[in-house]
């Protein structure tokens, strides 16, 4: 309820922020109501509504003073949150004449509240409050309340001693986050600068630790400086804090605090980075040295770690990381050492990470500065042998820590107890290892190995090791497999060791432990150095190692993952053995059938590496029974549907990988070099092989599978998927044919057919990358290939392609909303209208005339659409139809080279269809222009709004009549916009009618767009004009 005394009202307010006694009591009784026990939800909802119905409105500002001064704190706080939100959304509505009543009644009010000791919660509210009427007024210019800091900290001295930190802490905040222009800002940093000596003396005063101050209240004021540090406090001011920082480290009572105020500092201020090491780096070491390192050995006796010991660790990496560069220079250091001893110890503390301790998890990042400091460094093991024979020394032990802790529990440690959630965690951990270990390995090389990999043949050597032993080994393993980025492509003694008996030879061969899996993935992993090597003994070690695996089930898919590895990268050296696959082959039953791809990608990929007629018939064997089998399945499909769906897709799959592993894995063919005679051979010999009969009767074949496929599955999604992936990789540019290519012309009809049947978007990407293939680039020059020289026969396959893939989608997307419900189809449209258009312009248009028309209306349509990637393909369809179509006029004003305009040039459409593409654009011109004006004014996503400029800004180059368009838009009521006034749409009007420059242009509509938006006066509108 309101106190009898809750009805006064300063006189010198407006009179509409007076309001009588029984309104506040009727809002009063509203919010009480909202809020009671009784209320059912919907009914809240209702006052909810009436509640933000009633703060809109002038009125609104006469609760603030009844509310707050009002003994129910739900009421106070709604009395806080409308001064907070009609400053910050209407101040409009209150009178210039009476701001500094304004100030004055939220200063009193403030102050009152906090002598009253009212609830923190309600005091944040009125600071943030007081903030948002300071950022109002402080920056105008003159400043109608310079002194705000001061003032408001003024009044609250009778309050506890909470509140004026809290204040200095929230205010801040809100400065950090204002959205000013860069002239405001300035003043009001200013204003905090002249306020900064009294600020850093009530800082400086309150946290050192004194009788009169509670520990509430230094912790209050610690979080205070942590923000104040946040903001930018000035070096001086940082150098006269941390000395007091660091004897506060000494108390426990406000040691959390502490070590957050430094982490800032370290982090986030004019120190961080390195700086300050007298001031800060050096006497943070003594500390540790002397009495910090006493809290790990604490917690290490106590066999737990508590908040402290948290808050050191988490002290001393800041500290690491800060001064990564000065530890790297200075590692002979006693107290550098120590601090090395400290970080080692968190990072090998006792137990599993997140389950025992989550500690080790974040040295992870000081490791890995370190490493990084070491590596930029100019001292190396010549010129410096001792300090960086010191650094190895702390890196290995780093290294053996690591070993340990990545060690999975044994069931007999408990994992079977572990929860899925820790699982995850220790997994994250174990893979998140690879980038601290990548720069240790830079530096210590095969010592890292050195450190790990004889002590981990030397637990094999028993001939039974116990399952701790292998998860030991395990753990090594997944060590070696993080750091093989980095290892170089070359014979090394210890992979050798790893690959070669003494530890591959001695892994277990039977079975599902986790140590398989690990090999095998790190097989897979070291694939490449394989290549390298002098022989191929352990090649051959481990791709039987690989192929026994599968016997195992749930190693299968390890097994098939690291097989195609090894023979994607090995493919010449397995070449030689190419009939040990056939036992593999032979067994290709008995592999699941997801593991199946892989392993016939394998296979084909060693094919590859055949001379084309050598690999006829490998491919014939292995190919013919799978598209004899999808022949089998595909007439079954109406009698048992399910069934024969299921087999169509692994089929497919299959033959997606034998696809894949006949492709070349080198850099492909980009150019056919007359004068490279050897890549010239290698074309022929494979266009000779590609003409044997029996080649060609298995392409015919797979032509014949996949047009019954589409034929009955069209609108099947995984079939649908399951296909694209087999003509991707089944279709090629002429320069990369394999011996089952199949001519990107009848798989485009294919498409055709099956789009006929159910648009998706599978099919016009697939449509969009086969129109490509007609017309294949060559980079012999710095121009494609000219558009005459496009056979005709491929330009009529694309315009016969392009008329029945348009009208077909244009079908379906022609339904109220269903350009807003498909957005995948509309994306894909235009993004294969966009490679017609590219590739082969007058076939676009040759689309017929009505067809044209519907392709316009649909792109006009799309410019409105509220989804930004389709709106934003839709311009850029229509930009292309303009560039490729017309050509685009050299304007040097917009920056682009005149290199640029030969190449955007050169597949442009012949001179004489100009004229018919203009009349395409002059005839749906108005149109177009509603709708990008509209879009630019308001009615698009503002992300969109480069790509509508353009567009615009290309169409006024192209079409003249495109400025009498504008002038009938801008004046007309579809742009009723009170923001725009007659004088932002003139100037925007004249500018983009007579200049001459495309940039001049766009940047009169950028400013026109923030001046729809009201965004022309804020630093968040600029700022994103560039974006």
């Amino acid at each position: 309820m309101l106190d009898s005394e809750d009805a006064v009202q300063q006189t010198t307010l407006p009179t509409f922020a007076i309001l009588s006694r029984s309104d506040v009591q009727h809002a009063a009784n509203i919010v009480q109501e909202m809020y009671s026990p009784q209320a059912t939800p919907e009914r809240s909802q209702v006052l909810q509504h009436d509640l933000l119905e009633l703060q809109k409105r002038p009125e609104a500002w006469g609760l603030v003073v009844p509310f707050i001064d009002s003994s129910d704190a739900q009421i106070q706080f709604f009395g806080a949150h409308t001064a907070q939100v009609k400053i910050a959304r209407d101040w409009e509505q209150w009178p210039h004449l009476h701001v500094h009543a304004l100030r004055d009644m939220l200063l009193t009010l403030t102050g009152r509240a906090a002598s009253r000791g009212v609830s923190r919660v309600v005091m944040r509210k009125l600071y943030v409050s007081l903030s948002a009427l300071a950022l109002r007024l402080c920056p105008t210019q003159p400043s109608l309340w310079n002194d705000w800091i001061k003032d408001a900290l003024g009044a609250l001295l009778s309050g506890p001693p909470e509140c004026a930190p809290d204040f200095l802490c929230i205010s801040i905040e809100e400065v950090n986050t204002a959205d000013l222009l860069p002239a405001s800002k300035t003043r009001l940093t200013a204003s905090i600068r002249d306020s900064l000596p009294a600020i850093m003396g009530l800082l400086t005063s309150n946290i050192r630790v004194r009788p009169e101050v509670p520990i509430s209240g230094r912790i209050a004021w610690l979080k205070a400086t942590e923000a104040w540090i946040g903001w930018g406090l000035p070096g001086d001011e940082l150098v006269s804090l941390v000395p007091i920082l660091n004897e506060l480290l000494r108390d426990r009572d406000t040691f959390l605090a502490t070590c957050d105020v430094l982490e800032e500092i370290m982090t986030k201020s004019s120190m961080a980075s390195g700086r300050g090491t007298k001031v800060l780096t050096e006497p943070l070491l003594e500390w540790v040295a002397s009495e910090g390192a006493m809290i790990l050995q604490e917690s290490l006796t106590a066999g737990a770690i508590d908040e402290i010991s948290h808050a050191f660790c988490k002290l001393i990496l800041a500290l690491g990381e800060h001064s990564a560069v000065y530890i790297a220079e200075h590692m002979l250091d006693p107290n550098v050492q120590t601090l090395m001893r400290v970080i080692l110890g968190y990072t090998g503390l006792p137990g599993w990470f997140g389950v025992d301790e989550d500690e080790s998890e974040l040295t992870l990042s000081f490791w890995f500065s370190l490493g990084e400091a070491v590596l930029d460094s100019d001292f190396g093991p010549d010129s410096e042998p001792t300090r960086y024979a010191t650094i190895q020394a702390v890196l290995v032990e780093m290294v053996l820590t690591l070993v340990r802790k990545s060690r999975w529990p044994t069931a007999a440690e408990g994992l079977g107890s572990w929860a899925k959630d820790q699982r995850d965690r220790f997994q994250n951990f174990r893979r998140d290892l690879g980038d601290t270990l990548l720069n240790t390995y830079y530096i210590l090389r095969d010592e890292l190995f050195k450190a790990i990999i004889p002590g981990t043949a030397a637990l094999l050597a028993s001939p039974t090791p116990q399952p701790e032993i292998l998860e030991n080994v395990e753990s090594a393993l997944h060590i070696v497999k993080a750091v093989q980025e980095a290892v170089a492509l070359q014979p090394n003694e210890y992979l050798a060791v790893v690959f070669g008996p003494s530890i591959l030879g001695r892994l277990p061969t039977g079975g599902k432990d986790r140590i398989r899996w690990t090999i095998l993935n790190l097989i897979g992993a070291y694939a490449t150095w394989f290549h390298a090597q002098e022989t191929t003994d352990l090649l051959m070690l481990v791709m039987n190692y690989v192929v026994s695996a599968f016997a195992e089930p749930a190693l299968s898919l390890h097994a098939a993952r690291a097989l195609r590895d090894l023979c994607e990268n090995n493919r010449k050296a397995l070449s030689s053995q190419i009939d040990s696959f056939a036992a593999l082959y032979a067994n290709l039953h008995s592999i699941p059938d997801a593991e199946k791809t892989k392993v016939l990608q394998a296979i084909c990929s060693v094919v590859q590496a055949l001379p084309p007629q050598a690999a006829i018939a490998h491919v014939y064997g292995i190919v013919s029974p799978l598209v004899t089998a999808l022949t089998d399945i595909l007439a079954q499909a109406t009698t048992a549907p399910e069934e024969a769906r299921n087999a169509c897709v692994s089929q497919l799959r299959a033959l997606s990988g034998c696809a894949k592993g006949l492709t070349n894995n080198v850099a492909p063919l980009v150019a056919i070099s007359i004068s490279d005679d050897e890549e010239l051979e290698q074309v022929r010999d494979m266009e000779v092989a590609r003409a044997d009969p029996l080649m060609v009767e298995l392409r015919i074949r797979i032509t014949g599978v996949l047009g019954v496929a589409t034929n009955i599955w069209s609108a099947d999604a995984e079939v649908g998927e399951a296909l694209s992936e087999l003509i991707k990789s089944m279709t090629s540019l002429p320069g990369e044919n394999t011996l089952l290519s199949l001519p990107p012309g009848p798989v485009l009809e294919l498409i055709c057919v099956a789009a006929q049947r159910q648009v998706t978007a599978v099919w016009l990407s697939l449509a969009q990358m086969l129109t490509q293939q007609l017309n294949p680039p060559t980079y012999s020059t710095i121009r494609t290939l000219p558009h005459d020289s496009v056979t005709k026969d491929a330009q009529d396959i694309a315009a016969k392609a392009a008329a029945a893939l348009v009208q077909t989608s244009l079908q379906v997307l022609s339904a109220q909303g269903a350009m807003d419900t498909n957005p995948d189809i509309v994306r894909a449209l235009f993004t294969y209208m966009m490679t017609v258009v590219t590739t082969f312009p007058a076939s676009f248009l040759r689309l017929p005339q009505p067809l044209m028309d519907s392709v316009m209306q649909c792109a006009i349509t799309g410019l409105t659409l509220t989804e930004r990637y389709s709106l934003v393909d839709a311009a850029k369809f229509l930009h292309t139809f303009c560039r490729k179509t017309i050509g685009e006029p050299l304007d040097i004003n917009n920056g682009r080279s005149i290199l640029s305009y030969l190449q955007a040039g050169s597949s442009s459409a012949s001179p004489e269809h100009a004229p018919q593409a203009k009349e395409i654009l002059k005839k749906h011109g108005p149109a177009m222009s509603r709708a990008i004006l509209a879009g630019i004014a308001g009615a698009s996503p503002r992300t969109t709004i480069p790509n509508l400029v353009d567009l615009l800004a290309i169409l006024i180059s192209k079409i003249p009549e495109h400025r009498v368009w504008m002038k009938e838009v801008l004046f007309s009521p579809q742009l009723d916009n009170p923001k725009l006034t007659q004088a932002a749409k003139d100037k925007f009007l004249q500018i983009a009618t007579t200049s001459r420059s495309i940039r001049q242009t766009c940047d009169a509509a950028n400013e026109f767009s923030l001046v729809a938006r009201g965004l022309d006066g804020s630093s968040f509108g600029y700022a994103s004009v560039g974006a």
